[in-house]
């Protein structure tokens, strides 16, 4: 009978995979028919509870396991007492009773450890891991995760890798969190676990919906419904039909049933799991579609107050509340709501001191923003437009400069990578090649997520409404603050700029024109997509062009499309404005227009022209110069000019200034003058890396110098990237800059000089010299690299990015 037992208590957890729930329960219950031991008894207590967390069903797998009590518990076998814990904390995890999952945890660790069963140590210690990221402690969850995966155990990790991305995606690091998915699944179905490839899908339709991408994530939730269906996990089954509702209520229509689909939910008390806040907001916004605003407001309330949820729910809530404030014509209440979302945004990525994260993290403010701007269009103030987009646009880069250092492991990996792209770039194709990437693309993953759960302090508190004490900005803001629009029409005035500040709506493309002494207004630019595909065309022809420089006629016909391009682009973008001479221009770009050569357009033609992310940062005064003007200029391989470049830069510069006379100058030599010295020249090549672009990289003699290894914080003010595509920028959701330009001016730069193309090595090396002889000699970088430009046509692709910058004195 004992023998028979047993072998219904195993196979009740495969059952529930072929069978469905009520089958596996039912051998369960068999089992407790059978036989009046009480430690069977127990058992068949801790496999219900397994059984019912297979299918998320956190209640009652707690109330299964309630039925074993402290005297069942020391009938156990350890690794049996270990089971139970781990389901219980993993049950009040879900639920997000915090303080009873820590305490099982705790115990399940202790007792894998003691026990040295490492498949249950494992897991104690990813569920911590898991606890952290309920807990907001980001950097923490990933570390945890991590020691998890250093467990040698041979257990399938296809939830475990699901777990981290969940974490990468409150992060904000979509493109990481969506690789890590697909590795998940690839796992899930080669150890053919349905329901996690099912659960896996939902989050792969969460990582579509930060993008807004409607059509992927329905088509990843309808394929999740078909395995619930299939297997029976109803619970499941009913909390993606539930999430399939929010998007299409997302798309601005009511899906059919859902007032059927809402009543399980709504009849519970106030929402406290994710899929009852979920139902909450599924609820709020089928009555706003609906037109019913006094119902909406009613079931907002069920929202209120503190709960433990992740930045994307609490963005969720707050747009809810605007949207239920604005329909009820309360748009002070409604613009309050936003503020406050924004400023939550600023202080979670603050903390963090990775470049990566800062940058992510206005993923979540996606529809926020699209609001806000909204209202702020169809009022016609172009100050409530001003203050809208800046609001929202480069958080990372209003935030004091990043400031931890590198470690000993990131330094070992940084080499390894930094020989594995060396080696890559010398092999042909083949398999050797295919295992060189392989291994290229884990090292940058290791590297990324050690950056990742790096941080200045703890982010357990950052998800509070109030922020820690700070200190102010020279400008007299508190860090990630936006700039007002008085005050950038004031900085503007003095010093005689106006500030083209470009962005997009509802896929329309718009430039806001802001000066002091002007009357500020919004123009109309054409679709998103048209614009883009100017800009594509314009860069396309200058690297066309760079390439044909050695062929007379192919040169002459290249030149002539890039002048078309040129004037087309001008024409869209500046339009009809007319601008004062020596009037200069400050461009803060929209996602579509970041890497355009501003500098080239006839409408900047001769002017100063700055590339601004934020224009808080840009209208941010410079802080007093500390010592005398110190100058590295160094050179890398492979380029026939850059070593005399190097040279005459140093030369221009004088006493105070050091050259690299051999290319041979190392990382080690770029960071160091980066972390002492004031001006830095780079004479190299150079690669942008659109799908990781803070893996864009400098090329010296040990290979290249990659964005992740760049001191924190550095002490030049301004640097200049001789060297080809390193100006590019991709921008994400929240127009947030990710490239090395954009990763020197987040560590602490005031201003980078960068090219968005190739530029012929002859061309720069007689252009830059130029370009230094005028900013030693005081004059502000950006008049400099404007006048520079006009003598030299072939330099266009140069622009000035961050902030205007000036030599504080000429060295002796």
């Amino acid at each position: 009978m004992t023998a028979r037992s047993r072998i219904l208590i195993t196979l009740a957890w495969t059952t529930v995979a072929l069978h469905g729930r009520d089958e596996a329960l039912a051998l369960l219950e068999e089992v407790r028919a059978l036989t009046d031991s009480p430690r069977l008894h127990a058992l068949t207590w801790v496999q219900e509870a397994v059984v019912h967390v297979s299918l998320a069903d956190w209640r009652s797998a707690l109330a299964a396991l309630a039925h074993v009590d402290d005297a069942s518990m020391q009938l156990l076998a350890p690794r049996e007492r270990t089971s139970a814990l781990l389901n219980g904390g993993l049950s009040h995890l879900s639920l997000l009773e915090l303080g009873e999952a820590r305490a099982e945890l705790h115990e399940a660790l202790a007792l894998a450890v003691e026990g040295g069963v490492v498949e249950q140590e494992f897991k104690a210690r990813h569920n911590l891991g898991c606890l952290e990221f309920y807990a907001g402690n980001l950097p923490e969850a990933i570390s945890l995760m991590r020691a998890a995966d250093d467990v040698e155990v041979p257990v399938a990790r296809a939830r475990a890798k699901q777990d981290l991305a969940q974490v990468l995606l409150e992060s904000g690091l979509l493109t990481q969190a969506r690789d890590t998915l697909h590795g998940a699944l690839a796992e899930a179905r080669t150890e053919h676990l349905a329901l996690e490839e099912a659960d896996i899908r939902l989050d792969l339709a969460a990582c579509a919906l930060v993008e807004g991408d409607a059509t992927s994530a329905r088509n990843e939730l309808g394929a999740a419904i078909r395995i619930y269906r299939a297997r029976g996990a109803e619970g499941r089954q009913r909390s993606t039909l539930l999430l399939r509702a929010a998007v299409d209520l997302g798309s601005g229509r009511v899906p059919r049933g859902v007032d059927d689909l809402l009543v399980p939910w709504l009849q519970t008390g106030r929402p406290v799991t994710a899929e009852e806040r979920l139902a909450a907001r599924v609820h709020v916004e089928t009555l706003l579609l609906r037109g019913d605003v006094d119902g909406a407001a009613d079931a907002a309330q069920r929202l209120r107050g503190a709960a433990h949820q992740g930045l994307a729910g609490d963005m969720h809530d707050r747009l809810l509340f605007a949207k239920v404030a604005a329909a009820q014509g309360d748009s002070r209440s409604a613009r309050r709501e936003v503020h406050a979302s924004a400023r939550r945004l600023g202080r979670r990525a603050a903390p963090t001191q990775s470049l990566e994260v800062r940058a992510a993290l206005a993923l979540h403010g996606r529809r926020l923003s699209e609001f806000d701007l909204g209202d702020a269009l169809s009022s016609g103030s172009a100050r409530r437009i001003f203050d809208s987009v800046e609001r929202w646009r480069a958080v990372s880069h209003r935030l004091p400069p990043v400031s931890a250092p590198p470690d000993a492991e990131t330094a070992e990996l940084m080499a390894h990578l930094r020989q594995a792209r060396l080696r890559l770039g010398s092999t042909a194709p083949g398999e050797e090649e295919a295992s060189l990437r392989s291994q290229v693309a884990s090292l940058e993953g290791r590297i990324a997520e050690r950056d990742w759960s790096t941080s200045g302090r703890s982010e357990r508190n950052a998800t509070q409404d109030e922020p820690a004490p700070v200190a102010g900005t020279a400008s007299g803001r508190t860090p990630g603050e936006a700039a007002g629009f008085t005050g950038t029409r004031a900085a503007l005035g003095e010093r005689d700029e106006v500030a083209l500040v470009l962005f997009a709506h509802a896929g329309q493309q718009y430039v806001l024109e802001v000066g002091a002494h002007r009357r500020s207004r919004v123009r109309h630019l054409g679709t998103v997509a048209t614009v883009t595909t100017l800009a594509d065309r314009l860069v396309r022809d200058l690297r066309a062009q760079a390439f044909a420089a050695t062929n007379p006629a192919l040169a002459a016909a290249v030149g002539r499309a890039v002048d078309a391009s040129l004037a087309e682009l001008d024409r869209v973008v500046f339009g009809d404005l007319r601008l004062p001479d020596g009037c200069g221009v400050v461009v803060a770009p929209s996602r579509a227009l970041a890497s355009v050569p501003w500098t080239a357009l006839p409408g900047a033609a001769g002017r100063p022209v700055t590339v601004a992310a934020s224009l808080t940062r840009w209208a941010t005064p410079e802080p007093p110069a500390e010592g005398p003007t110190t100058v590295t200029s160094l050179a890398g391989p492979s380029l026939r000019r850059a070593v005399a470049e190097a040279a005459d830069v140093a030369a221009v510069w004088g006493s105070g200034s050091g050259a690299d006379h051999g290319g041979t100058q190392d990382s080690k030599r770029l960071v160091t003058a980066l972390a002492t010295d004031t001006v830095v020249h780079v004479a190299a090549h150079g690669t942008h890396e659109r799908q990781n672009p803070f893996f864009s990289s400098l090329h010296l003699a040990d290979g290249p110098v990659f964005a992740h290894e760049l001191p924190r914080p550095l002490r030049s003010r301004h640097v200049v990237l001789s060297a080809c595509d390193v100006g590019q920028s991709d921008l994400r959701p929240g127009d947030e800059p990710f490239g090395l330009t954009a990763a020197l001016l987040s560590l602490g730069a005031r201003s980078v000089v960068a090219a968005v193309a190739p530029v012929g090595d002859e061309v720069a090396a007689v252009a830059m010299v130029d370009y230094h002889r005028r900013l030693s000699s005081g004059v502000p970088a950006a008049r400099a690299l404007a006048v520079t430009v006009a003598e030299h046509p072939g330099a266009r692709a140069f622009c000035l990015y961050g902030a205007d910058w000036a030599a504080p004195h000429t060295p002796a």
